[in-house]
């Protein structure tokens, strides 16, 4: 049985629980087991390994809830002509076409690559990712997991699947997402999930095929919902009904399904996902990138619904979208008081997690998985038990973190990549990212 005790300058255990000076942990075969002083971890030391990590703030691995892996080959790419205005003319005539379409196995393996560097580095330690790819390879999501598996990190894989280049490559998506979702059903980091687009690019057949194929696999379920106002006026033009309730008349929605976004929603939308128990991911940062607008979080928060923090494959960095998620709202709402630290820490903890439907991860308690971060604890101005969470979400940054343990396995030390090179990864990223913009599609 492997044994470790990693003793800390502090634990924080989750949102909900205070800062304890001079305490670690003990992680028997990937497990929490016990945390507590560090004297009294010694004390059961046994053959245990121990790991000095006294200058650092032990605390839950972060949870990227709603990321496109993929979306990092496209950053700065080059735009042709003026730029698009409106989402949906932003998806038509340059999303799809120039990025999605284009994606091949060698892009798709290079990116998952890269953003698992990104992630490990800045603190993420479970991600979801949501590959859209319509003309990918048969078996895109091994490719994809092969990668994982060598980065060590915790995810949940699936392929967007929609009608937007007809049904039958939709279908071919619905049973790569179900297939790759049956075969992980054992696997200890990686599972999968099925995967819808939206109301405007999936038909109500299609909708329910893909309802019945999660419900076959008994894996969740994962669509983007409202991410502007466009899919609610389109949804209504087609079908007389808003997103929401649309979906709820098909079945669709129950606590096993994810809706990411979630922008363009009412309140009336909001009670009903929250009486469906639906689970929610907001992305702050890249909502404003497209023009989407600000998410009513704090009103999805009130009628108890409890949304995740993702990246959405844009600023990938835990701590900056904390940051907007934390910032944001109050600049909307006109109230200092809404989304307090202590929020934003639970939405990219323990709230992500279960928005993954990986609830053994974002706290640190015995019984739980060993995914844990350690944060520097040379804070500017003093770390204490009143303060720590500002100090965290508002002050910390990537850079500070230095150690990354996931299922008690180190995939970072003093700041070091320990499962992958980083230099190649960078290197076949860029090589990869100048092939996607000089149009060098599939095959």
């Amino acid at each position: 049985m492997a044994r470790r005790i990693v003793l800390g300058g502090a634990v924080l255990a989750g949102a909900g629980a205070a800062l304890e000076e001079n305490w670690g942990i003990l992680i028997e075969d990937g497990v929490l087991v016990a945390l507590g002083p560090n004297e009294d971890l010694l004390s059961r030391a046994g053959g245990a390994e121990v790991t000095d990590a006294g200058d650092l703030v032990l605390c839950p691995g972060f949870v990227n809830a709603h990321e496109h892996a993929y979306g990092r080959l496209a950053h700065g790419i080059p735009l042709v002509g003026e730029p698009p205005r409106g989402f949906d003319r932003f998806l038509a005539d340059f999303w799809w076409p120039r990025v999605e379409d284009r994606l091949d196995g060698a892009m798709i393996g290079a990116a998952t690559a890269l953003a698992c560097v990104d992630m490990i580095r800045s603190g993420f330690t479970t991600f979801c990712d949501v590959l859209e790819a319509p003309f990918s390879e048969a078996g895109i999501l091994d490719l994809e997991a092969a990668v994982v598996e060598r980065a060590g990190v915790r995810a949940v894989l699936c392929l967007e699947a929609s009608e937007r280049h007809g049904t039958e490559v939709g279908r071919r998506a619905l049973d790569e997402n179900e297939r790759f979702a049956r075969a992980r059903r054992s696997d200890g980091r990686i599972r999968g999930m099925q995967c819808l687009h939206t109301s405007f690019t999936c038909s109500e057949s299609f909708v329910l095929a893909a309802k019945e194929s999660a419900t076959r696999a008994g894996c969740g379920l994962h669509l983007h919902l409202s991410e502007s106002t466009y899919e609610p006026e389109e949804c209504l033009r087609r079908h007389g009904e808003r997103p929401v309730f649309w979906y709820d008349r098909l079945g669709l929605w129950d606590e096993a399904v994810l809706a990411s976004q979630g922008v363009a929603l009412t309140d009336e939308e909001i009670e009903r996902l929250a009486e469906r128990r639906v689970r929610m991911a907001h992305m702050p940062l890249s909502n404003c990138e497209v023009g989407g607008g600000i998410a009513p979080v704090p009103r999805m928060i009130d009628r108890g619904l409890s949304p995740g923090l993702g990246t959405d494959g844009y600023i990938n960095d835990p701590f900056e979208v904390m940051r907007g998620a934390f910032l944001l709202h109050k600049g909307a709402r006109a109230d200092a008081a809404v989304m307090p630290a202590r929020t934003v820490f639970a939405m990219a903890t323990a709230w992500g997690a279960t928005s993954v439907g990986w609830p053994e991860v974002g706290v640190l308690e015995s019984g739980r998985a060993a995914d844990v971060i350690g944060i520097d604890a040379a804070t500017d101005t003093p770390l204490t038990r009143g303060n720590v969470l500002d100090q965290l979400v508002l002050f910390r940054g990537r850079g500070d973190v230095r150690l990354s343990i996931v299922a008690g396995r180190d995939v970072m030390r003093d700041g070091v990549v320990q499962t992958m090179d980083e230099v190649e990864v960078r290197g076949g990223a860029r090589r990869e990212a100048q092939r996607l913009w000089r149009g060098e599609s599939r095959g």
